[in-house]
């Protein structure tokens, strides 16, 4: 890696990452299973969090000692007060996340089952929350100085293609996280964004979606699905595969980045930490190898603990356990040997 994250010489080294994407409070349940229509369930643990695709990467960003700006809107009430100070004290700059006057802020019930596995019941942005051309327009100065522009799909494609202009007018890259999957309605909106993006990060079922128009029954390896998507121009292309890590394919070849092994607690968040650990260190000057590496620990750190803002981890946390991965290595190699 060309700058060690964490021990930026000066300020001006420090990563200055743009993110966009909704800013909402998290209603977690631990259940033991989903309840079926007409029935209820009980639930051992009742938690509320801030929470939101944008809020995560930026917070996760943060952490791994990024100059982050956020552009989002929350309400103007309690929840969008608690979500800007949150971020503050995370060292955000939240001159772009809008507080909307007579704006709910956006609740997502996040139902956590004993694998750690979610599933979430949220409502799609409503037009108060939406980002405006203003909005955008506001938002320009800090785009054009950024080093990358991060992005999801919880915001309108329209609002995205705004942006991502501006980004390309500058020479900003940016990374697109497709999440949540897409309404395969959607899609033609969506693929006029791809043009703009220069790192795609999907799951496989998003990765499907964009590839082939169709879910996770299509077949095919992460390895395959990063290959359409590079093939259709875009220069990176990262399709994480749960816990069996992550497939990228670029110009230099495709490769699988294996996962770290790690205690499923809380799915939550994970895919918000490795993307914004993949944004920090591939800015820093890291190898795709090295930065797929980096966000593979960063989001198995994140699923160990319940809540997704609060498991995100920090620089040390993820060198720490990459270390420890290469010495258990190295450990098994030389068992191998004696043998």
């Amino acid at each position: 890696m060309g700058q060690r994250m964490g021990e930026w010489q000066t300020d001006a080294d420090r990563p200055d990452i743009v993110v966009t994407g909704n800013s909402v409070m998290d209603l977690l349940y631990r259940v033991r299973s989903l309840p079926k229509w007409s029935g209820a369930v009980p639930a051992s643990d009742v938690a509320v969090l801030p929470g939101g695709k944008g809020f995560n990467q930026a917070l996760a960003a943060a952490r791994l000692d990024a100059r982050v700006h956020l552009l989002s809107a929350a309400g103007q009430d309690p929840w969008g007060t608690q979500l800007k100070e949150s971020l503050i004290a995370q060292g955000v700059d939240v001159s772009h996340l809008l507080l909307r006057e007579g704006a709910v802020t956006s609740p997502v019930a996040v139902l956590v089952g004993p694998g750690g596995e979610t599933s979430f019941i949220g409502w799609k942005q409503p037009p108060l929350l939406r980002l405006r051309d203003a909005d955008i327009e506001a938002a320009r100065p800090v785009v054009n100085g950024a080093d990358m522009l991060m992005a999801t799909l919880e915001i309108h494609p329209a609002a995205l293609l705004r942006l991502f202009r501006i980004a390309a007018e500058s020479g900003v890259p940016v990374m697109l996280n497709p999440g949540p999957a897409p309404d395969p309605a959607d899609l033609p909106e969506i693929c006029e964004l791809l043009p703009y993006v220069d790192v795609l990060v999907p799951n496989r079922e998003e990765a499907s979606l964009l590839a082939h128009g169709v879910g996770p029954g299509e077949p095919g390896s992460a390895e395959e699905l990063a290959e359409a998507l590079h093939g259709n121009g875009i220069r990176v292309v990262c399709v994480t595969d749960a816990d069996r890590g992550c497939a990228v394919a670029s110009r230099e070849g495709t490769f699988r980045s294996p996962g770290f092994p790690s205690r499923v607690r809380d799915t939550n968040g994970a895919s918000d930490a490795f993307c914004s650990a993949l944004a920090v260190s591939m800015v820093a000057g890291a190898g795709l190898r090295a930065a797929a590496s980096y966000a593979n620990a960063a989001g198995a750190l994140t699923v160990r603990t319940v809540g997704s803002s609060s498991a995100l981890p920090d620089h040390r946390s993820i060198r720490q356990l990459i270390s420890a991965s290469e010495s258990a290595s190295v450990e098994t190699g030389r068992g191998d040997l004696d043998e």
